[in-house]
């Protein structure tokens, strides 16, 4: 071991050598945490003789697992069982295997995916003679997933004898998801949801079942703890009650998942949460701090801008990151006039640098949202530079921007067969298979385009309850507006004549939407660039050749672009963070929803962009149009940076200054008003009430209504006074 301890820098070593208790180790990006937790896994097996069987080591993704269970088995042996290096869900998926036949469930399970939920779903509509298509399968998996975080639907499954007729169905999707639960128990299904509610459900009811993994489980170590969700810390401190030794490895800083359930507070207020009075078990527990400051990623001056960032931040554990090696080239800000002077100066740097010896897969392009990539993808095409989309698919590839541009190359030309074929059901139209097969008859029969079959028979009886004449009457009237509308007032004509904006926003989906208001926004820029019309054929040539060269690039050796989200956990020589404007970044909607929570959470994203950068970090922003209409502005965070520690490019205009002050007081102005003990509110749903209680901690408000208490956000904005 003392040749591991080498390899360890002073509080990684403390890390790994304090065993006992309840231990909090902040580790920042790129400070080495994963070899601290394997390292002291090797430690508590080879030094203090533990059988791995003993130690739960808890990680967030499979990939993970299986990279530590890599390095351990490389330090101990082939031979030890590392099966207890697990996701929380393979984790409790084992337990079930084990302890669910007390549920009247039978130890082989099925465990559910995605495909197995849809079929389940689509028994159900099929049942109440509902047609399902992938937006209502969509909003339906969320609701069936809400309903579940109440922990008495366990009751409904693990009874056999339950009367699901007592179940009261108050809306339609109350009865899709009795009836859906209902169908999980007869085919003895559990979802990843219900991994971690039956193991919690189990625990409650069988005291004697949790003494048993209690005692089993002498240490219990997790990765990544500040994406925890409340749900999820209350498994694992129950499970940690016997032995009370739990080691805990995260970063504040880098929580970037509260939209998705992960609670900052957990690893921050760490030890109060871990006497927390929703434990029936009050311990009165004390926590041990270790901090790991030290990076081994990135250079001084991209620490620096990243420090310099996130210290912006309140909801924190203050650390500074720093490191020992030689100083590196300073961070390069460019502020651009267009979109297009943004990636010349992208492509312009990618070039030197492979002209000069380097790669292109030296590089990444990180962004906030995915329709920013279509600006990239469009000036790599034109400048010949070999690209992968990392984590997601190209712009043009995604399928609400082939439907779009598939409805522009119907109007363009009618006898487009594929185009027609791709939409006619989008939104639906009620025109299925065999409506489709007499269709292609006939043009065959008659030697004519599918549109042209639809357009003759769609006064048959075999068309009668659909939509095929709206259809007709629609295309027709927007080819004669191809006269006299420029491309980019077409596109929004078709996509509202057809119902497919209403349709994608009605699917829930608001990245779908953007990435078609992006398109919009590009044609746009097409109309512009050149002072001299765009025909409709033009811009559809335009799509298709590029397309067509992308598809000719060797992609061996290619710069890589994703969003920030897809890039948490990678590292990059070179990194270009695009697309820094107010409103996509931090995101607008974010901050509409969740107020200075979220624009937390963005900047700790993107203190996540800038630390995924090794050798060299560049940050762009340009002007233009962006979201609502109004001017693009330089993103706050840029301002959030000590400027000293930026060589930037471009000037800024004093005008733009000004509006980005505007547009950032308009935030502001939607803060949530504050209210304290004894005010007298409305609520714009529970009605009128008085607030009990004011819990900082949590940023709740408990306020007594008419049919109870209720705990309200202190961000909701369903608020006002009464007086």
């Amino acid at each position: 071991m003392q040749d591991i301890f080498q390899e360890l820098n002073e509080s990684q070593i403390k890390a790994v050598t304090t065993t006992e208790g309840y231990i909090r180790v902040i580790a920042g990006a790129g400070t080495g945490k994963t070899k601290a937790l394997t390292h002291r896994y090797a430690y508590l097996v080879n030094e203090l003789g533990i059988s791995p069987s003993n130690i739960l080591c808890i990680t967030f993704t499979n990939k993970a697992a299986r990279e530590m269970k890599k390095r351990i088995k490389a330090m101990l042996g082939e031979e030890f069982d590392t099966s207890f290096v697990a996701t929380l869900h393979a984790f409790c998926t084992r337990i079930l295997r084990e302890e669910i036949s007390k549920l009247f469930y039978p130890d082989q399970f099925i465990v559910l995916d995605n495909i197995d939920q849809k079929k389940i779903l689509e028994e159900v509509y099929d049942e109440m003679g509902i047609k399902m298509d992938t937006a209502s399968f969509k909003f339906m998996i969320d609701q069936i997933r809400y309903y579940k975080n109440l922990i008495t639907y366990v009751e409904y499954l693990s009874n056999p004898d339950f009367d699901y007729s007592t179940l009261t169905s108050k809306t339609p999707s109350d009865e899709i998801i009795f009836r859906y639960i209902k169908k999980q128990r007869k085919y003895f299904g559990l979802d990843f949801f219900d991994l971690i509610n039956f193991t919690i459900y189990l625990f409650r009811k069988y005291p004697d079942v949790l003494l048993k993994w209690q005692k089993r489980l002498c240490y219990i170590m997790v990765d990544e703890f500040q994406d925890i969700t409340a749900k999820e810390f209350k498994l694992i401190r129950r499970l940690s009650e016997y032995n009370q030794n739990l080691f805990v490895v995260g970063d504040p800083d880098q929580n970037i998942y509260e939209w998705r359930g992960a609670n900052i507070g957990v690893i921050v207020d760490f030890e109060e949460w871990l006497n927390n009075p929703c434990f029936e078990n009050q311990l009165q527990l004390k926590a041990q701090d270790i901090v790991l400051s030290r990076n081994y990623r990135s250079t001084a001056q991209i620490l620096n801008v990243a420090n310099s960032l996130i210290e912006k931040n309140q909801n924190r554990v203050e650390k500074k990151l720093y490191t020992d090696t030689v100083q590196g080239k300073r961070v390069q800000y460019l502020h651009a006039k267009n979109d297009k002077e943004e990636i010349a100066y992208i492509t312009k740097e990618m070039k030197e640098h492979v002209k000069n010896g380097g790669k292109y897969s030296d590089f990444a392009v990180l962004y906030r949202s995915g329709h920013v990539s279509r600006f990239v993808e469009q000036g790599f095409l034109s400048e010949n530079i070999p690209y992968v989309v990392y984590g997601g698919v190209g712009f043009y590839e995604r399928a609400e921007i082939k439907d779009v541009l598939s409805y522009m190359r119907l109007v363009n030309r009618l006898d487009d067969d594929l185009s027609f074929k791709r939409i006619i059901n989008m939104p639906r139209r009620k025109i299925g298979k065999i409506k489709m097969e007499a269709l292609a008859r006939y043009a065959e029969e008659h030697r004519v385009p599918l549109y042209e079959a639809l357009r003759v028979l769609c006064g048959t009886d075999l068309f009668k309850g659909t939509k095929a004449k709206e259809f007709i009457a629609v295309m027709e009237n927007l080819r004669r507006l191809t006269e006299t509308l420029p491309v980019s007032e077409l596109l929004q004509r078709i996509l509202s004549d057809t119902g497919y904006e209403l349709y994608i926003r009605e699917s829930g989906d608001i990245e779908r939407l953007d990435n078609v208001t992006e398109l919009i926004r590009s044609v746009v820029a097409q109309e512009t660039e050149f002072g001299e019309p765009l025909s409709l054929s033009a811009f559809l040539q335009n799509i298709t050749l590029m397309r067509d060269s992308d598809a000719e690039e060797d992609k061996t050796d290619c710069v890589r672009i994703m969003t920030i989200h897809t890039s948490k956990g990678l590292e990059f020589d070179r990194v270009f963070l695009v697309g820094l404007t107010e409103g996509i970044f931090p995101s607008a909607r974010s901050l509409e929803e969740r107020k200075r929570d979220a624009l937390e959470e963005e900047r700790r994203l993107c203190f996540v962009a800038v630390t995924r950068a090794k050798k060299q970090l560049y940050l762009t922003e340009s002007e233009g149009f962006g979201v609502k209409g109004y001017s693009k502005v330089p993103s706050r965070f840029l301002s959030d940076i000590d400027e000293s520690l930026l060589d930037c490019i471009g000037e800024i205009p004093d005008e733009l200054k000004a509006e980005q002050r505007l547009q950032i007081k308009r935030f502001d102005k939607t803060e949530a008003e504050v209210y304290k003990v004894g005010d007298q509110i409305r609520h714009k749903v529970f009605g009128e009430g008085m607030i009990e209680e004011v819990e900082e901690k949590t940023r709740t408000y408990y306020i007594r209504f008419v049919n109870g208490v209720k705990p309200i956000n202190f961000n909701y904005n369903g608020l006002s006074h009464l007086f």
